[in-house]
C-alpha cells in the first residue's frame, strides 16, 4: 500500500438491505462488524420489518453508522436510499445474509481501491444446498465482453465509488437487474474498472427463486446498447427455452435418476 494510502484510508460504506430476515441480518451483521479493515461506515436499510429488526436495530445503534426502518419501493429502492445516506469513497452491498468472504476481506481490497479505478470487482462463493447435496461453487468474474447478457459478478463483489453510485442510481423500473442495468451505464460511460484476484463475498443461492420470463425480458433489455439484434435475440430466447426444458422435462427425469447418477452428472457438468 502507497504512503498515501496508510496515511489517508478510503472510507467503504457498507450498505445492508433487509425486510422481515433478521436471522440473515444477524449473520451479516456480525461479519461485516468482524472486519479487520477499520475505516468502515455501516449502513442498514430495512423496509419496515415485523420479526424483531426494529428491536435488533435500536440494540445495536452504537455498532451501526446510520440505520432507518421505514417502507420502501423495493430493494433497488432502498439501495438507493442506502447510497444517500453515504459518505464513504466507496460503496459496496452487503444485504441480509450475504457475508464477505472472510474478516481480512477488506483490508485485502484496499490497496486496489486507488485512483486508477472507478469500478472493483472480484469474485464470489455461491452456497447451494439440496437433498443431494450442498455445494460450494467459486465463481471467477467474466470477462466484460459478456456483459450484453451477463453482470461480471454478483453486486456484492464490486465496489463502486459513492459519487458515480449517487449520480446514477438504481433504475427501479426493474425488478431483478438494476444492478446489471447501472453496471452497463457505467461500462458505456466509459468509467474504469479493476478487476482484481480477491474472492470478496459469499453467498446462499438456495431456494432463490426469480420470474425467469421477467429476468430474462430485463437482460435483453439491456443488451441493445451492447449486441446485434440476431445476437442478443437467439441467445436470450434459447436461455428461456431451455430453462422451460429443464422446468418441465429435465426435473421430472431427474426425480427418478439415482441419487449418484446426479452427482456424476454435476461433476461433469463442473457444477459439484
Amino acid at each position: 500500500m502507497s504512503t498515501f494510502m496508510k496515511e489517508n484510508p478510503p472510507k467503504i460504506s457498507v450498505i445492508t438491505v433487509t425486510y422481515n430476515r433478521l436471522s440473515d441480518l444477524h449473520k451479516t451483521f456480525h461479519n461485516v462488524l468482524s472486519q479487520s479493515y477499520f475505516n468502515v461506515e455501516y449502513i442498514i436499510i430495512d423496509g419496515s420489518s415485523k420479526d424483531g429488526t426494529l428491536d435488533f436495530l435500536h440494540k445495536n445503534s452504537d455498532k451501526i453508522s446510520f440505520w432507518v426502518s421505514e417502507p420502501d419501493n423495493g430493494i433497488y429502492d432502498a439501495m438507493n436510499k442506502g447510497a444517500s445516506l453515504a459518505s464513504g469513497d466507496w460503496i459496496i452491498y452487503m444485504n441480509s445474509g450475504d457475508t464477505f468472504f472472510s474478516e481480512n476481506t477488506l483490508s485485502e481490497v484496499v490497496s486496489y481501491l486507488n485512483d486508477q479505478a472507478d469500478i472493483v470487482y472480484g469474485g464470489v462463493e455461491a452456497i447451494i444446498e439440496d437433498k443431494y447435496q450442498r455445494r460450494v461453487l467459486r465463481q471467477e468474474p467474466l470477462a466484460l465482453s459478456e456483459l450484453w447478457r451477463n453482470m461480471p459478478t454478483c453486486h456484492q463483489s464490486i465496489f463502486v465509488r459513492r459519487e458515480l453510485q449517487v449520480q446514477f442510481p438504481f433504475d427501479t423500473s426493474f425488478i431483478w437487474c438494476a444492478d446489471h442495468d447501472f453496471i452497463v451505464k457505467l461500462y458505456l460511460k466509459r468509467f474504469r474498472f479493476q478487476v482484481i484476484p480477491v474472492v470478496i463475498s459469499k453467498f446462499d443461492a438456495t431456494g432463490g427463486h426469480r420470474d425467469i420470463l421477467i429476468h430474462t425480458k430485463e437482460r435483453w433489455r439491456i443488451s441493445k446498447n451492447l449486441a446485434g439484434y440476431i445476437k442478443r435475440n437467439t441467445y436470450f430466447v434459447r436461455e428461456y427455452c431451455g430453462f422451460l426444458f429443464w422446468k418441465h422435462i429435465a426435473t421430472r427425469v431427474r426425480d427418478v435418476m439415482p441419487n449418484e447418477w446426479i452427482l456424476t452428472l454435476r461433476k461433469y457438468r463442473g457444477t459439484y
